[in-house]
């Protein structure tokens, strides 16, 4: 009969001690990969590690607050991106420019030909910023308009208040059903004709199929007067006229002629 030692007896039972904790490990990680997902058990270390919080900073590590992150800076608004103003740049006199297919710096140029101009974006007129950077409110000339006008900065040539009449077949702010009013009479776009020049096309409203028939009756009502230079001279803001100062004289107190006639 075979004798078994102390010893072997003892490595026995350290050795069924260790697969019970092997077989244990075990059983617990299907668990864990059920929960995960068989790939995320696998491979997943790595998503595991970073959704893990950030540990908090110690008081010991910093007792001071000396090594603290600055806060991320905003980003900064974009210079040329925006609504966009045309500002004339003698007065500083702006207006809104519409969306359309031309670049803002030509609709205002053909707005404004007369002077030089200079377009400038953001959603006031006060924070608007130009393509370079610099801000309306920074200009040489901003809002000088409100203190005086000048006759000799104007966008039509004639006066400081109007605006050049720009061809309709370049206007590309026209959307289908715009009427206009023309020498002719009143029309209506109808859109661009496809081709190789892409011109621009217009409608009598009286045979315009987007109006109804009561509107097509009541613009056919309408006349259009012809411009001529007389309008255009009469619609000119007068000249400026001093008129002499007079000295007004000083009327006498209800005291003072009660005095004189006691």
């Amino acid at each position: 009969m075979r004798t078994e030692l102390p010893y072997q007896r003892m490595r026995r039972r350290m050795t069924s001690v260790a697969a019970a904790m092997l077989v244990s490990s075990v059983a617990l990680a299907p668990r864990s990969a059920a929960a995960e997902g068989l790939f995320d058990f696998f491979f997943g270390g790595q998503k595991q590690q970073q959704q893990k919080a950030a540990p908090q900073a110690s008081f010991f590590a910093d007792p001071f607050g000396l090594n603290q992150q600055a806060a991320p800076t905003p980003p900064r608004a974009v210079a040329g991106s925006g609504p966009a103003f045309c500002v004339r740049s003698c007065d500083g006199r702006y207006f809104p420019l519409a969306r359309a297919n031309a670049s803002p710096v030509q609709t205002c140029q053909a707005f404004c030909p007369a002077s030089p101009t200079k377009v400038f974006y953001g959603s006031t007129i006060d924070g608007a910023a130009s393509a370079t950077g610099e801000r309306y409110a920074d200009s040489e000339n901003a809002f000088a308009y409100r203190k005086a006008m000048r006759a000799d900065c104007t966008c039509n040539g004639r006066d400081p208040a109007g605006l050049a009449p720009v061809d309709l077949t370049l206007d590309t702010s026209l959307r289908p059903g715009d009427v206009i009013a023309t020498t002719n009479g009143l029309v209506a776009y109808s859109g661009v004709k496809v081709g190789i020049n892409q011109t621009a096309e217009f409608t009598p409203v009286a045979s315009y199929p987007g109006l109804t028939a009561e509107v097509r009756a009541r613009l056919g009502e309408m006349k259009v007067a012809p411009v001529s230079a007389e309008t255009v001279a009469n619609d000119a803001p007068p000249p400026n006229v001093e008129l002499p100062t007079a000295s007004v004289p000083k009327v006498a107190s209800q005291k003072a002629k009660r005095a004189e006639v006691d």
